[in-house]
């Protein structure tokens, strides 16, 4: 037999090759909306060949055969066949030449990028449209807002690795399966983090939704789902789903939705009621229908869904009009029209209008927390601070012009806000925020052309508090911007509940941008305002009370004042005991102050004598400590291996007192070390206020960077 044939890419050829699989006689080939779409859609990829392979095994059509086309008596068996498009042209000798280890190298490679996919050819008459993955549009050329769901597709052709990105696509067979059924199956191929192999079949998906089900009426085969029924199918495949009418949503909140759940990479499986064009342009009701939501791409000209509509095709594009328009008075009062492009690639009438009536979006399941709530908290950030921008204008104009502050220029004179949601990893944000640079100029927004050093250190610092805190796994993202420039995030814990305290954090993207927006917040959250609780749906004032100052507690005065905790960098090998820290039994711990000075506590250290001195270190919990170095067991023996802050030597000087830093175990990377040995002055002033005056710091970082390099070669070659 024949493994394989190959032709140029032509509208006859495509579609006796698709005759040609099982040599029968294939009724609807030449009049099939499904193989007219995907030729123009091809035609549309520059496709110039076409390769038939004959003996193929396709996982879902041979799962789909052991459960009900194997009892057929006419059964042409459980092989399929498999079409693959190029881009470029190819034929049987350059082929049997790769195949046989001869001809160029490098045709592997231009098979590859001219890869255009390929459509899997089912053995049944009417139906054989089976798993089909063609290369998407390029977004080159379009100046807008356009995400398209998309995975990896591996792809083994006699050996030889292809790869094509795409969202499966197939026809429902009208046997196994329905519509639902289908955009079902579509809907899992989105999903990222399911393994391609572990999507069940259209037959399965049909079992598993007319299972369970109390007063089904459906048995197997199935014509149709109903709602519960696919709710059910989810709920086998351990998806969270978020069931909505749509009778009464307003089309810029739908296309909300849309872009949110797409911005996440998740599908959404849209319920509608078909409306076809009849004579003399009225349009007749079909009946319900479902597709897969994969896509969307808006700019000010025109809003556009892309869905696999398996009456038509994979990313197939319809776009938003107004029922009026099309002379439908039927509620939403919008709806989205299909159009079809004819042989030459141009653009026909609509020939369809679908009225959405339901939305089913997906999530992982443990996604417990609806977006809308997150969306409705964001909304009314968003709209009270419009509210005030509106009430401080027109405060501002009704000033004399000289005294005008918020009218004089567009840096004091904030545009309106808005906002992006999405639904993301706590690991990928990490990565984002951790890429991020901290923003220095705010020339673009009227602000100063940089921070002070203090400012970036504070950014600095949060930026690190946020990227250490604790968070749960999957968070509902609102990207707040203003001016052009993302100003912040707010981040709602999307495994929490609706009775529950959601918002986990805020992050400052740009601090002038975030400062001129959030002041307008913080001054509700710390005045203590609570008169929004009692609202259901929103977190709003989970929002305020991450707004509140915090009230400092012991650890944040200890961490400013000393350094935040340290773990020793390392240990000697003398300092372990047994696989014990070893303990120095010269150890004192210091609380409060003590009568005694240092003079009379420590007689034993010898004034101006280099290796006479005592060893200290501020402990976790703001005491001092202060011991012997014992056969050149150091600090980590002072405090047990502990975190600790900034520590060092205590030496004698004449008749007075020195503390340095040298603690390459734990002073050597703090930023501001010499601001906390000064602090650790005080420290010892305070313990042993009899010698007040008489201890100073002695400064000499050049010298600690040198001592730790010492130290470190040292344990390196031990």
């Amino acid at each position: 037999m024949i493994p394989y044939l190959v032709c140029k890419f032509e509208k006859p050829t495509l579609s006796n090759l698709v005759k040609e699989c099982f040599g029968a006689d294939f009724p609807d080939i030449f009049h099939k909306e499904q193989i007219d779409y995907i030729y123009r859609y091809l035609s549309d990829l520059s496709a110039k060949s076409v390769l038939l392979e004959f003996q193929y095994v396709d996982k879902d059509y041979l799962d789909d055969y052991s459960r009900y086309y194997v009892r057929r008596f006419s059964s042409d068996g459980h092989k399929c066949a498999r079409l693959h498009f190029f881009s470029q042209e190819i034929d049987h000798g350059n082929l049997d030449d790769l195949l046989a280890g001869k001809g160029s190298p490098s045709f592997r490679c231009e098979l590859q990028s001219a890869y255009l996919g390929f459509m899997v050819i089912k053995p049944l008459p009417k139906t054989f449209i089976g798993r089909t993955c063609l290369k998407r549009y390029p977004d080159s050329g379009f100046a807008g807002d356009k995400r398209m769901l998309e995975r990896r597709y591996a792809v083994d052709l006699f050996g030889v690795d292809l790869v094509v990105d795409s969202i499966a696509f197939q026809e429902q067979d009208k046997v196994v399966s329905a519509c639902a059924t289908t955009a079902i199956w579509s809907a899992l191929q989105c999903i990222p983090w399911r393994n391609v192999r572990d999507i069940p079949s259209c037959s399965e998906i049909t079992t598993n939704a007319i299972n369970f089900i109390d007063g089904s009426s459906n048995g197997f085969p199935n014509k149709e789902l109903s709602n519960k029924q696919i709710l059910r199918a989810l709920d086998v495949e351990e998806l969270r789903h978020h069931n909505e009418t749509l009778t009464n949503t307003a089309q810029p909140e739908f296309f909300d939705t849309i872009r949110c759940h797409i911005d996440s990479k998740l599908p959404l499986i849209l319920g509608v009621e078909v409306f076809a064009r009849g004579e003399s342009n009225s349009w007749l009701k079909q009946a319900g229908h479902a597709v897969t939501v994969v896509g969307y791409k808006a700019n000010d000209d025109e809003t556009v869904l892309y869905l696999h509509d398996d009456r038509l095709g994979p990313f197939a594009k319809a776009t938003f009009v107004s029922l009026q328009d099309v002379a439908l008075e039927v509620e939403p009062g919008w709806g989205l029209k299909l159009q079809r492009k004819n042989d030459a690639g141009q653009w026909q009438e609509a020939h369809e209008v679908l009225v959405p009536d339901s939305l089913i979006a997906l999530s992982h399941k443990k996604v417990r927390l609806p977006y809308n709530f997150a969306r409705n908290t964001a909304r009314f950030i968003v709209d009270e601070y419009n509210r005030w921008l509106e009430r401080a204008i027109e405060d501002e104009k009704s000033k004399p012009e000289a005294e005008r502050a918020l009218t004089s220029g567009t840096a004091s004179h904030p545009p309106r806000l808005h906002f992006r949601l999405q639904l993301a990893e706590i690991s990928e944000i990490r990565k984002e925020v951790l890429a991020s640079q901290i923003q220095t100029d705010f020339s673009a927004l009227g602000g100063p052309s940089f921070l002070s050093e203090n400012d970036l250190d504070d950014l600095r610092d949060k930026k690190a508090a946020f990227l250490t805190a604790s968070y749960a796994r999957f968070q509902w993202v609102a990207t707040f911007v203003c001016w052009g420039v993302p100003a912040f995030k707010v981040f709602f814990d999307a495994t929490d509940i609706p009775q529950g305290d959601a918002v986990s954090g805020i992050y400052i993207e740009n601090q002038l941008a975030a400062r001129r927006i959030l002041h307008i917040f913080t001054k509700y959250a710390n005045a203590g305002s609570s008169y929004l609780e009692n609202r259901q749906d929103y977190f709003y004032g989970s929002f305020l009370r991450r707004l509140r100052r915090p009230e400092p507690g012991l650890m944040d005065h200890l961490s400013t004042t000393y350094g935040k905790p340290r773990a020793p960098r390392y240990l000697k090998a003398n300092e372990l005991v047994g696989g014990e820290i070893a303990s120095n039994d010269t150890l004192i711990r210091y609380f409060e102050s003590v009568q005694q000075p240092l003079s009379n506590t420590f007689p034993e250290i010898v004034p101006d004598d280099e290796n006479s001195f005592l060893i200290w270190a501020i402990a976790h919990d703001g005491a001092l400590l202060i011991g012997k170095e014992i056969s050149e067991k150091g600090h980590p023996s002072l405090t047990g291996f502990k975190p600790a802050r900034i520590a060092g030597e205590l030496k004698r000087k004449g008749n007075g007192w020195i503390i340095n830093s040298k603690s390459g175990r734990y002073s050597k990377d703090y930023r501001n070390v010499e601001t906390y040995l000064d602090n650790a002055v005080r420290k010892f002033e305070s313990i042993f206020p009899s010698s007040r005056g008489e201890i100073s710091a002695q400064h000499f970082r050049p010298e600690l960077d040198k001592i730790c390099a010492i130290e470190n070669s040292t344990t390196a070659k031990k």
